[in-house]
């Protein structure tokens, strides 16, 4: 409950925030209302004002304007008006911050009748573009430069005041104007403009309710009435203000772009040079004269096409204007169209001649060959780059086809040199700061020699082929390397696989059969009587022969196996079990070790049989053990250890002790120099004997390809 309490509250004194505040007098000017700081006027201050209609906005946005100046007026359902421009109204309601400055959220509406006129001050460019009289009657003169449809029943009235030019909105269609063009004009008209969402004024406009508040002051003079004049003569000093009227010239087309601009070459001939003079002063003699003016103007028609060809002579009627560096005709017409010249000669000039400006707007063909060093495209068509002396050149193209131009070719260039800025140097004359060559089609490029085929780009593409290539190949090339180890390790155990076997069947046909051969004979002298000696020595005769040919049909079967070698715990622990014949207990003690690699698993695996050996010819032995394990890093080793619990040996009789015809162990420590290996024996009279190998894993990789 308490809760709810607290948000009834908070919703209360919210509402009451946005209410006015009690005993509040309402604002009764339009001055006061307008004046509001932003801040007040989101508190919906209280108004009640009565004023005359200025205007009426489709929308239904109101302008009112009483004696103190002018605000607007808005309506929100259900309330509904029918007011016309001269109705004397009386509203209430509550202020709005609007878009430019507060304005009105009417409650309520009173139609007083039909005021008397409207008070209208007059207002300058300047005025208007300050917003001093913004949603306010005013009342300015100027001369009218175009008029176009706007919108659906509606014209756009472009108006000359002073310097500037500014758009009037007229509510009533073109078709019902008075002739308005170069007439001097007098209007009233509310002040209006564009508004960014900074509430700040971006460019003021006019509107008008109908052609009645337009009032033609001086009629515009007949076109052919103009008198013609010269193309330098253009735009200079005279005593007449305000704006400008249109002048007439008489031309001969230089070129035709897209958008109604054209270029014209004056057919009217120049002025005379200015040229210093004794009376001027040795500061005048010292100073260079002036290049002689170019005769070439540029032309913007109202119309923004036209279906003229390069060579016609016209007659153009416009509005002088100063463009970067030379005056412009804007808003022109053509008023005539001659026959045809047979064609236009551009003025060949030097680069430096290019640069200064004198042939402003005139088709010029520059004697210099240039280098091309950069082509891109941009909205308007292509921009190229050229280099000339040291000197970099820009030329734009229109929007036309591309250039079959790669860079580093030498062209010669023919345009309308046009000067892109101006600065304004010592001695009050202007200079150029930059100039540029506006090509009319692709044939103004002229290509002298073409880039040589190897440029930058091309070699780029090359060497990255080539290091592709390269590094292919060298990937081939390994590849074929692997492929090839590969087919030496097959052929290498091929052929040790055939070795093995040739071998085996050498060992089955000689040895095993001379040694079958011989037990046939021990058996059979076995079977004839015989003193007991030679009885003894046939029967370890007999014994040793059978150990022989077991050991050799292992060997043979070790031979021709044809899979993986047995690694050497599975070695060990088949020979623990062939052993059991012999022993009464064989021990097998097996611990986890690396896998081994084959040569060195084959030498552990032969000295281990030949130790068992050993302990079958001379131990007597009742215990064999086999044991096999690691040792603990960091000096891991691997460790075989057999032992007995046979007759065992004195030291001196031992390994050491050489006997001829015993090679059993000095095979172990040609093996164990082979693997890297040690090995002892450890044996008392009595007490068994024991084999111990010890070998250092670090050395398994070398031992293996040994």
């Amino acid at each position: 409950m308490t809760l709810l309490r607290s948000l009834l509250f908070s919703q209360i004194l919210l509402c009451a925030s946005s209410w006015p505040a009690a005993g509040q007098q309402p604002l009764t000017r339009a001055l006061d209302v307008r004046s509001l700081p932003y801040e007040q006027s989101l508190q919906a201050l209280p108004v009640s004002l009565e004023g005359t209609v200025s205007f009426v906005e489709s929308s239904g946005t109101v302008f009112l304007q009483d004696r103190s100046g002018g605000t607007h007026l808005h309506f929100r359902p259900p309330v509904r008006h029918d007011l016309q421009v001269g109705d004397q109204i009386q509203v209430t309601g509550l202020t709005t911050p609007g878009l430019y400055f507060p304005g009105v959220n009417v409650e309520s509406l009173t139609r007083i009748g039909r005021g008397s006129a409207l008070m209208a001050v007059p207002a300058s460019y300047e005025d208007l573009a300050s917003g001093r009289y913004h949603y306010q009657r005013i009342v300015t003169e100027g001369i009218g430069r175009s008029l176009t449809a706007w919108e659906k029943d509606r014209s756009l009235l472009r108006l000359a005041i002073g310097g500037q030019v500014i758009e009037v909105r007229v509510n009533a269609p073109p078709e019902a104007a008075p002739a308005l063009i170069d007439a001097k004009i007098k209007l009233t008209a509310l002040a209006a403009g564009g508004i960014n969402d900074r509430r700040q004024l971006v460019f003021p406009y006019l509107r008008v309710v109908d052609w009645s508040d337009i009032a033609i002051a001086t009629p515009a003079p007949a076109p052919e009435s103009l008198p013609i004049q010269a193309v330098p003569a253009i735009y200079q000093f005279g005593v007449a203000a305000g704006p400008r009227h249109r002048v007439r010239i008489h031309g001969t087309v230089l070129a035709v772009f897209p958008g109604g601009r054209l270029y014209l070459r004056d057919t009217e001939p120049p002025p005379p040079p200015r040229t210093a003079t004794l009376d001027s002063g040795p500061a005048a003699l010292l100073t260079p004269p002036a290049p002689l003016p170019s005769p070439a103007i540029a032309v913007h028609l109202s119309e923004g096409t036209t279906d003229l060809k390069i060579g016609t002579q016209v007659q153009v009627v416009g509005f002088p204007v100063m463009e970067s560096f030379s005056a412009s005709l804007a808003d022109a017409t053509v008023v005539q169209t001659e026959v045809e010249a047979s064609g236009v000669e551009p003025a060949r000039i030097r680069l430096q001649d290019f640069q200064d400006g004198s042939h402003d707007g005139d088709l010029v063909r520059l004697e210099e060959v240039v280098l091309l060093e950069d082509l891109s495209r941009n909205a308007s068509g292509h921009e190229l780059r050229f280099t000339a002396g040291g000197l970099s050149i820009r030329a734009m193209l229109p929007k036309v086809e591309a250039p079959d131009l790669r860079l580093g070719s030498r062209c010669r260039l023919t345009g309308i040199c046009v000067v892109d800025a101006s600065a304004t140097d010592r001695g009050f004359r202007s200079q150029p700061l930059q100039a540029s060559l506006l090509l009319r089609e692709v044939e103004d490029i002229q290509l002298i020699t073409a880039a040589p085929f190897w440029d930058m780009q091309r070699l780029a593409i090359a060497m990255g082929l080539l290091g592709l290539g390269i590094l292919m190949t060298m990937l081939w090339i390994s590849l074929q390397r692997r492929q090839i180890l590969r087919l030496q390790a097959r052929i290498s155990h091929q052929a040790a696989l055939d070795e093995r076997q040739r071998i085996a069947r050498e060992f089955h046909d000689t040895l095993e059969q001379e040694l079958a051969g011989l037990s046939l004979r021990l058996q059979a002298a076995a079977s004839r009587p015989l003193e007991e000696k030679a009885r003894a020595l046939v029967d370890a005769s007999r014994s040793l022969v059978s150990r022989i040919q077991a050991e050799a049909r292992n060997l043979i079967a070790d031979l021709r196996q044809p899979g993986r070698p047995a690694s050497l715990p599975e070695s060990l622990q088949s020979l623990g079990d062939q052993s059991r014949e012999h022993f009464p207990q064989v021990i097998v003690d097996l611990h986890p070790i690396p896998e081994l690699p084959p040569a060195s698993a084959h030498h552990l695996r032969m000295i281990s049989r030949e130790a068992v050996t050993n302990v079958i010819k001379h131990a007597a032995a009742r215990t064999l053990t086999l044991h096999l394990s690691c040792s603990a890093p960091p000096q891991a080793q691997l460790i075989l250890r057999i032992s007995d619990d046979g007759r065992g040996f004195l030291p001196e009789n031992g390994p050491d002790a050489t006997r001829s015809g015993h090679f059993g162990c000095t095979g172990i420590r040609e093996r164990c120099r082979t693997l890297g290996a040690q090995v002892r024996w450890e044996s008392q009279p009595g007490q068994g004997t024991t084999l111990i190998l010890t070998m250092p894993l670090s050395r398994l990789s070398s031992s293996g390809n040994s």
